[in-house]
């Protein structure tokens, strides 16, 4: 199968045929997707129904799309339905709720980390449990050691940043600002799209842009959001201190709940999309015996109620794909390192025989088999980058600015300090030497009198380190 495959990509390439070959590839390609993705489906779909019948903690919209996406999939496999635009405007419905619930909980929990890092720097002033002996100086050099242990650039920047998310922060904020708009000098004269997309991931971290749905969609989590940002850090109470943790514990055993059903679901919502968009390969396919055990788990996984017989009944069927997805992907694979070039240099070619519409439904197939699975489904556009110059610089660092000087006018200082942290964890580094780190390490652990949160950073710090 591989040879024939690169002996046609090679025929492709060399112009050769292109009126057979062409159609043939596509072809060819759609076929293995609809094959990977009714394998990838089966797995991920019995995975899924064990999840929702063992699963409490999270809520109920996720076990809806699944039972919808259940009514979906038996039209198409069980009743032999063809796909319709309905069934994949029905699936598409879906992928999009579940993207917005994403970034809600994405949102919650970058909120609740800034409170975390606030509460953690708490704890030992509250709890009596002070590190009255501990040397900043020392920390200081052990953290410095830590960061520059390996002769790798990569390696030390992805330490310091991991670093610089728990040091105190004592700086002013128009220093402040001044680092995190001077990192935008990165993108002059690169992606603009890359520059916003930069932008918006910083307002995003620091909660200026919250997702539609945030105050709604989890009741709960938002009144855990709205009692951390309103509580009073600087003359905290044992008994408050408490409540919050604990709110904030549970909201942390919620949304890692929630998320690991969303993130599975996100996959089989692909993966039906994935095999809808290629219904027309279905036939082709069915005689495989590998093929024929995926639809048959599905069927068993949607028709029988009890856990146990399912289990029994389908342990035959997973005997029989079994290694088959990863034989699969390789063969996408050469596909998928071809196609980039072969749909874009023979883009001519393919107006010209009619076949734009299945070039186009490859593109989006790629990206329902990527590992990207929040990747969006829409053209992509031109090409050509479009360049980010000094004035777009400019004008996004004014707005920048302001959004984060208002927000840090409406906030305590603990939770200003948190914001800050949590960004410097999400920005390109900003020192250009061994020295200045070194000189920045000293200033902030050894000018920082809180000795509370001194405990706590040595706790989270060497914890941290020691992972390594």
């Amino acid at each position: 199968m591989k040879g024939d495959i690169k002996k046609l990509v090679g025929d492709i390439q060399r112009d050769k045929d292109l009126d057979k070959n062409l159609p043939l590839f596509m072809d060819n390609m759609k076929q293995q997707y609809n094959y990977y993705s009714a394998v990838k489906l089966s797995m991920n779909y019995y995975t899924m129904r064990e999840m929702v019948a063992e699963n409490s903690k999270a809520g109920d919209a996720a076990k809806e799309y699944f039972m919808e996406l259940g009514s979906i999939l038996g039209k198409c496999f069980i009743e032999n339905d063809k796909a319709s635009d309905e069934m994949l405007a029905d699936v598409s419905k879906i992928r999009k709720d579940i993207e917005q619930r994403m970034q809600v909980l994405t949102s919650f929990t970058d909120g609740y980390e800034i409170y975390e890092y606030i509460l953690n720097r708490l704890e030992a002033g509250i709890k009596g449990t002070i590190n009255e002996g501990l040397s900043p100086e020392q920390l200081s050099a052990k953290i410095f050691n830590y960061i520059f242990s390996e002769n790798d650039t990569v390696v030390i920047n992805s330490k310091l940043q991991l670093v610089m998310s728990q040091l105190p922060v004592r700086m002013t904020k128009n220093k402040f600002y001044d680092v995190v708009t001077n990192t935008l000098e990165i993108y002059k004269n690169g992606d603009k799209r890359a520059l916003n997309d930069f932008v918006d991931m910083l307002r995003k971290t620091a909660l200026l842009d919250k997702p539609s749905g945030f105050c709604d969609i989890y009741p709960d989590l938002h009144e855990t959001y709205e009692l951390l940002r309103s509580a009073d850090y600087k003359n905290m109470a044992a008994n408050q201190y408490d409540m919050l943790t604990d709110r904030l514990s549970l909201a942390a055993e919620f949304i890692e709940a929630e998320s690991t059903m969303y993130i599975l679901l996100q996959e089989i919502v692909n993966d039906i999309y994935a095999v809808l968009l290629t219904d027309d390969m279905r036939d082709k396919n069915i005689e495989k015996s590998a093929y024929k055990a995926a639809l048959n788990i599905i069927s068993v996984c949607m028709n029988d109620s009890e856990a146990d017989s399912v289990d029994e009944r389908v342990m035959d069927y997973f005997v029989s794909i079994e290694g088959v997805q990863e034989d699969i992907y390789e063969n996408l694979m050469i596909f998928e390192a071809a196609a980039e070039d072969i749909l874009t240099d023979k883009a001519k070619k393919i107006d010209e025989l009619g076949l734009k519409a299945q070039s186009d439904k490859i593109k989006i197939l790629q990206k329902l088999v990527s590992t990207s699975l929040f990747a969006s489904l829409d053209p992509d556009g031109e090409n050509e980058m479009e360049g980010a110059d000094t004035e777009d610089i400019a004008s996004l660092r004014k707005s920048l600015t302001e959004e984060l000087s208002a927000c840090f006018s409406e906030n305590q200082m603990p939770v200003n300090r948190s914001i800050m942290s949590k960004l410097f964890s999400a920005m390109p580094i900003f020192f250009n030497t061994q020295q200045e780190i070194k000189d920045y390490l000293d200033y902030v652990l050894c000018g920082c009198s809180d000795k509370s949160e001194l405990t706590a950073c040595n706790k989270l710090l060497c914890e941290l380190m020691e992972k390594e």
